[in-house]
């Protein structure tokens, strides 16, 4: 029996709630009190079970016995006279820890690792991805790939972690990339007794998955996943709401593991969906727990056709993840402020310098320097030498401090540094630990002066010898398509295969004695330099001559016009005779000749139409003239470019279509005036230099350009060019396709010509008057996508 305490004689405390929470392979039970009080803890064999008792206490109306998973079976809350009785039934061989949060209590559980022996957990042999349809499949092949696992979807649903307890991985490397449509990559990895797939989604892939283990494989689905067939529904048995202080848990309970599982967040809700599923009697409710600290104020759980719909209201901002372990998931509502902080904190602490020595306490007047050493020596189990230049006293009162941050403080105070080999730790004023320091360099160097030289033959693969040269002597090697004048320009000196080098001294793998032979030829290195030299020297061709990832680029620019015009027009006019004794008098248009108005719509052949109505007398008097003309134009225009540049990894490549066009150019001289014809260049352009992330990403400095020629409307007069042009610099995934940008523009215009004052009569003012509509419309689209080229086929399909 153990007895704890959490206060001085506090009694009359009431047990207000049980929280039971899966964690991985664990369970974690939170046991909710409203003050602290002292309690016992038994700890009873056969059938193993865990007793906490409270003296004078109650139990909360909302304490009831709940039903475990794994290393917890049941927990039995009850209360007697003596006050309450929290009995948990505790699956065989686990073993449980308790730590006091404040006023409450929190029992973790672990269970008995049944599948400690490799043989008995998952054995990985194999991984492939495929896509099915609108549906992508992670296939993992092996043994028992049934055996406990667990799932967690987190990052906003672009990462997926799955372990297996006991297992361990079969396969020949721990990174898989791929070109699917929702998985980007898969790392393997085993830790602690487990083995651990992490996968890289594309963004929210991976709040819509399905797992359907087996045997010999297991099935993870992403995307629009169907329920696999069986004899009934899902039941959904349990919905319930489980708080730890500002952070909210939403457990789900259903009859059968692995259910197919929909989770999205919108409008300050998550929604969770189960396919093929129903709800238990009693669970289609609305839970208002507003009255807890966390982000949810309420949570609906109704049935939505075949399916069953859990919404959870939140009231601010909050970082969701979910995580699965067979027949429970967890969805964990985390406030956006807890998060950032958290991480802030995470930070502070790393940039920090950690001590786990044992804390000491110290409280002394004027003690000997050396005497304070000797303390911490005896108390460290370190060996401590000094030297004759430690001396002085010092005053100090360390309470709880660590040995190791006991003693730095002590060597600051007094000038003084430390060497430490293995157990042994020398102590000496820091100008000695300096001067000692220079000495040995000084000896090494000597040592490298008189060592005995040896040669080594290297022949590179994938590597110019002129530029492993270039490195081992200190300077850098940085290939490019500029021209030679271009690299003349920045300093730099520029070979015949593009690669411009700098020279630095900082850095040397060939030491003063070193000589180096090259054979162009055969791409062989002829070196005779110490050892240690030739070593590194072997060690750093091993990384850099090596084949370099090719990269292909293509770009899509998508230029699309529609054209729209009307004009409606009107012409009349006639002469009107009168006999006046023997004077003639004709009424005709002014400057129009015959006609009165002439507002005609521009029609020809080919464009538009017009039909003409004469009306006279028999003797000549009057002649009216009619003609009604319109022409409507409509056009559709959609151009699209491709130009695409294969290169390889930081390499800039540049692919270029040019069309001359003529201009013609007046020069005015004292000797008169002259006319020549000019070419100028209409270009469409693909310049990109592309950079392969460790992630297989792609990194892209992009200039594309697209110029084209335009004809001038004026019959003729000169063509003019068309210039559109990007340049920016994205981050893009492996076979992605984005819009690097648009241009959309609309030009519409309602023009009428007519006589002031006849136009505005209703009707009749059609007869005065010309009307033209233009609507044009222009739009511009640039895609690029770029694709690492795999090495081989069996690169593309099991990662590169």
């Amino acid at each position: 029996m153990l007895t704890c305490l959490l206060a001085p004689q506090l009694q009359a405390a009431t047990l207000q709630g049980l929280n039971l929470l899966a964690d991985g392979s664990r369970q974690s039970l939170r046991i909710s009190l409203d003050e602290p009080i002292e309690y016992q803890v038994f700890n009873l064999e056969g059938p193993a079970r865990l007793v906490l008792q409270f003296p004078h206490s109650s139990m909360g109306p909302d304490v009831v016995p709940m039903k475990g998973q794994g290393a917890v079976e049941m927990i039995t809350p009850t209360q007697d006279a003596d006050g309450v009785r929290v009995e948990i039934a505790m699956a065989p061989g686990a073993t449980y820890a308790i730590t006091e949060k404040a006023a409450d209590l929190l029992l973790t559980f672990t269970p008995k690792q049944v599948a400690a022996d490799q043989g008995a957990g998952a054995q990985l042999q194999d991984i492939e991805v495929r896509d099915q349809g609108g549906v992508t499949e992670l296939v993992l092949r092996g043994q028992h790939m049934d055996a406990n696992h667990n799932a967690l979807v987190t990052n906003d649903g672009s990462t997926m972690v799955v372990d297996f307890w006991g297992g361990r991985s079969m396969l020949p490397k721990e990174y898989y990339s791929y070109s699917s449509q929702r998985v980007n990559d898969v790392t393997v990895g085993a830790a602690d007794g487990r083995l651990r797939l992490v996968m890289n989604l594309r963004a929210g892939s991976g709040d819509s998955h399905q797992i359907d283990a087996g045997n010999n494989q297991m099935v993870i689905r992403f995307g629009a996943v169907a329920a696999v067939p069986k004899d009934g529904a899902v039941v959904v048995e349990a919905v319930d709401f489980q708080p730890d202080d500002r952070i909210a848990h939403l457990v789900i309970r259903t009859d059968s593991a692995n259910p197919v599982i929909n989770l999205q967040e919108e409008d300050g809700k998550v929604v969770l969906d189960l396919k093929k599923a129903r709800l238990a009697p009693g669970q289609e409710r609305s839970q208002d727990v507003r009255a807890f600290p966390g982000p949810v104020e309420q949570i609906d759980s109704y049935a939505v056709d075949r399916n069953v719909r859990i919404v959870t209201r939140l009231r601010q901002k909050s970082v969701v993840s979910s995580y699965q372990s067979g027949n429970v998931l967890t969805v964990t509502m985390k406030p956006q402020d807890l998060v950032v902080a958290s991480r802030a904190g995470n930070e502070a602490v790393a940039s920090e310098k950690i001590y786990n020595g044992q804390k000491v306490t110290f409280n002394y007047k004027d003690i000997d320097i050396r005497n304070a050493l000797k303390l911490i020596s005896e108390m460290s189990d370190f060996n401590i030498i000094m030297s004759d230049d430690v001396k002085g006293v010092l005053t100090m009162r360390l309470v709880d401090v660590p040995w190791d941050q006991a003693l730095d403080i002590i060597l600051a105070a007094k000038g003084l540094g430390k060497e430490q080999s293995g157990n042994v730790i020398r102590i000496a004023p820091l100008q000695v630990l300096n001067d000692d320091a220079s000495a040995r360099k000084q000896a090494v160097q000597s040592a490298e002066d008189i060592a005995p030289l040896e040669t080594e033959f290297i022949t590179l693969g994938y590597a110019s010898v002129n530029d492993v040269k270039t490195i081992m002597e200190g300077g850098s090697v940085k290939t490019s398509v500029t021209s030679t004048a271009a690299s003349s320009a920045t300093g730099a000196a520029t070979d015949a295969g593009g690669s411009s080098t700098t020279t630095s001294s900082e850095l040397k793998l060939l030491s003063d004695r070193g000589v180096i032979m090259l054979d162009e030829r055969s791409n062989t290195m002829i070196i005779t330099d110490t050892r240690e030299r030739l070593n590194n020297i072997k060690r750093l061709i091993a990384v850099i001559d090596k084949p370099m990832q090719q990269v292909m680029v293509e770009a899509r620019i998508v230029e699309a016009t529609d054209t729209f015009s009307r004009d409606l027009g009107v012409k009349w006019g006639g002469t009107a005779t009168r006999a006046a004794g023997n004077i003639t008098q004709t009424l005709t248009g002014k400057g129009l000749g015959t006609n009165v108005v002439d507002l005609g719509a521009a029609v020809g052949a080919g464009s538009g139409g017009a039909i003409g109505y004469t009306l006279g007398t028999l003797n000549g008097a009057l002649n009216l003239n009619l003609e009604l003309s319109a022409a409507e134009q409509e056009g559709q225009i959609k151009v699209v470019s491709s130009p695409r540049v294969f290169t390889s990894n930081l390499q800039e490549a540049l692919i270029e279509q040019e069309q001359q066009i003529p201009f013609l150019v007046t020069t005015v001289s004292a000797a008169g005036t002259t006319t020549a014809s000019e070419l100028k260049s209409a270009k469409l352009t693909l310049k990109v230099t592309p950079q392969i992330t460790a992630d297989k990403r792609i990194i892209m400095q992009l200039v594309v350009n697209k110029d084209t020629p335009v004809a001038n409307p004026v019959a003729g007069g000169p063509a003019t060019i068309d210039k559109k042009q990007i340049l920016t610099k994205l981050l893009v995934k492996n076979g992605e396709t984005v819009v690097l940008g648009g241009i959309y523009s609309q030009t519409t215009s309602d023009q009428v010509n007519g006589v002031p004052g006849l136009q505005n009569i209703p009707f009749i003012g059609n007869f005065f008057k010309r009307k033209q509509k233009v609507n044009n419309r222009n739009e511009l689209l640039i895609f690029i996508t770029p694709t690492i080229i795999a090495d081989d086929k069996g690169s593309a399909n099991q990662g590169s």
